[in-house]
């Protein structure tokens, strides 16, 4: 039996409830971890993003709206050296809602359940960044995946069409390692050090 005594019930919405002491001190490490993915795709050249591992983290331990605050500062920082990433920025409040509160109806309380939301991420993900690569980027970031669009872009497709086709074999990898990466993060945090969302909504 554990030793931490059972938390209030915070629910999804719940915006002051989430920002406790404890989820301020994890919107810094969120940051970080979002940067640390992005820079090892860069690094390895890897046809993945990885940018949202720390937004997911976040989300999960302390709410959907610390999550999205730590998404929304990673895209303005991250703007400072790569604008427009800025217009990234929507996505990351996305993702961090979807986690957050699939995470509140017991999806992350096993790692079989936790896919199913990277599932559901992958779909938002497509559906609010393509028409983002699409129109403010004409389809190219620099990014490794880029070569995915160039193929398509080859074969005679339009740039809408080439940055979907991208998104749909790039997005369901990333999307659901990052939600598998960010639910063991999560639950290799002990209970008595996590926000009372996340000892709610992980494994004990």
């Amino acid at each position: 039996m554990s030793s931490v005594a059972e938390p209030r019930r915070v629910d999804w919405w719940s915006i002051g409830a989430q920002f406790t002491t404890r989820a301020w001190l994890l919107v810094p490490l969120g940051v970080g971890l979002n940067f640390v993915g992005d820079f090892v795709v860069k690094l390895l050249r890897l046809p993945v993003f990885l940018d949202t591992i720390g937004t997911i983290v976040v989300s999960i331990l302390a709410g959907p709206w610390v999550g999205a605050f730590t998404g929304t500062l990673s895209a303005v920082l991250n703007n400072l050296a790569n604008p427009p990433i800025w217009a990234y920025s929507l996505a990351q409040i996305a993702i961090a809602f979807v986690a957050g509160i699939m995470a509140s109806y017991g999806f992350f309380k096993n790692i079989w359940r936790a896919a199913i939301v990277g599932v559901a991420i992958t779909i938002v993900s497509i559906v609010i960044s393509a028409p983002i690569t699409a129109v403010l980027f004409g389809g190219l970031t620099g990014d490794p995946s880029d070569l995915i669009t160039g193929f398509f872009l080859a074969t005679g497709q339009n740039v809408v069409n080439s940055v979907i086709g991208q998104q749909l074999i790039i997005q369901p990898v990333d999307k659901i390692v990052s939600v598998i990466v960010a639910f063991f993060i999560g639950a290799s945090i002990p209970l008595r050090y996590r926000p009372p969302f996340g000892r709610q909504v992980l494994p004990d």
